[in-house]
């Protein structure tokens, strides 16, 4: 599918040289990043939808810190 998207000029020559260094197009780069961000996306809020149904004693201590602590790096 084409689709045409408009980005900074600060990001395009950035955007080029990345596809170069991959040795990839410009199109197969964006694909690429937008799957990998789109992915990210969809774990966190899964991750989210799942911190709100446990509760602290239900994982272990160590366990419940490291999730809190995704949470809120997640809000930052």
């Amino acid at each position: 599918m084409r689709i045409t998207v408009h980005v900074p000029d600060t990001l395009g020559p950035k955007l080029k040289q990345a596809a170069r260094n991959e040795g990839v197009s410009v199109s197969a780069f964006a694909a690429k990043a937008l799957e990998e961000y789109l992915r990210r996306t969809r774990k966190r809020v899964a991750g989210n939808r799942l911190l709100k149904v446990i509760r602290p004693g239900s994982v272990p201590p160590d366990t419940w810190e490291e999730l809190e602590q995704v949470r809120a790096d997640d809000r930052a």
